[in-house]
């Protein structure tokens, strides 16, 4: 059975704004802090070295194998190999971890890479690499009542997946509605946390903050 990890923002070692465990190391904390904060996600789950993601709202998709563990350009990784933790960091988007008997994955959701197609391109690579019995886990992230875009931008984005509205009004995106959605029509069993990180202060928030540090979902085989 995978083992799945949800960080908030304690129990690290990092100051201030980043305080105190953030695992981002392109938000302006200290490379050491940082090192010292990952190796006690490593040491929580694993004695393998957790693998982690340059991240960029895109739509990359990438197989970890033993041979390739380094930092991935990418927005999801999965793998086959057993001990080996797979990272999504976040500070607002969405942390989707996706497990199976064979296969699992982590994700990276925010509003550009559901448009982008993300969570379909990640269950599609599971499943090319033998996964049938998938199932999701929608981490700590922004609720729909904070996470507020100009109008322009709304519209759009509901255009292209209607389960992102809520109101004309307010034009907020529900991401954890359209990704529940876009999921189960995936045929993938579900289930949420339903933390908001904006709203709640245990967690990091870049829409509430500005600069500040980055939570992980963590998942192994």
């Amino acid at each position: 059975m995978a083992q799945l990890l949800f960080t908030a923002r304690a129990g690290g070692v990092s100051n201030a704004k980043y305080a105190s465990l953030n695992l981002g190391d392109h938000v302006g904390d200290a490379a050491d802090l940082v090192a010292a904060n990952r190796e006690i996600i490593g040491n929580l789950v694993s004695q393998k070295r957790p693998v982690f993601m340059n991240q960029i709202h895109g739509d990359g998709v990438v197989e970890i194998t033993d041979e390739n563990n380094s930092p991935v350009t990418a927005d999801a990784i999965v793998t086959k190999v057993k001990g080996l933790p797979l990272v999504v960091l976040v500070a607002d988007c969405l942390p989707i971890l996706l497990t199976s008997s064979s296969v699992v994955g982590a994700v990276h959701a925010g509003r550009k890479g559901v448009l982008n197609g993300i969570i379909s391109k990640s269950v599609l690579a599971m499943r090319q690499l033998g996964a049938t019995d998938l199932k999701a886990t929608i981490g700590p992230a922004i609720c729909e009542e904070c996470y507020e875009v100009d109008s322009e931008m709304y519209a759009d984005a509901v255009a292209q997946k209607p389960k992102l509205a809520t109101t004309a009004h307010r034009h907020c995106l529900d991401l954890v509605n359209a990704v529940r959605f876009e999921l189960e029509e995936l045929e993938v069993e579900v289930s949420a946390l339903k933390i908001c990180t904006a709203h709640n202060e245990n967690y990091f928030s870049y829409r509430r903050d500005g600069q500040t540090g980055r939570s992980a979902g963590v998942v192994v085989l």
